[in-house]
């Protein structure tokens, strides 16, 4: 099992519990890692990524999600807000701030 270190709630909205695969990577690099959603608002999303390619705080990522059997690319501005340790060393959970339109 797999815990983190929680902050205070950074965020004004309400966050759901989320359990949903997605992909992520950097505009303008040639990659595609895989993530598992721990929560998300409409503000923001928090997920666990792999902590060798993990982002930095700062960067600016592109995000899919899997609903069914299809990749949904979201159409907003996703920024890595925070990226916190896990007592896992393999895994990083990532927080990000998603812009409104």
């Amino acid at each position: 099992m797999i815990t983190f270190v929680s902050h205070p709630d950074q965020r004004r909205e309400l966050r759901c519990n989320s359990d949903d695969v997605i992909r992520w990577k950097r505009p303008g690099r040639i990659e595609d890692h895989k993530g598992w959603t721990l929560d998300a608002s409409p503000s923001g999303i928090g997920f666990l990524t792999l902590a060798e390619a993990a982002p930095q705080i700062g960067d600016r990522l592109h995000l899919r999600k899997l609903h069914g059997e299809t990749w949904t690319t979201l159409e907003r501005t996703v920024r890595v807000a925070r990226a916190d340790p896990t007592t896992n060393d393999e895994f990083v959970v990532v927080g990000c701030a998603i812009e409104s339109r």
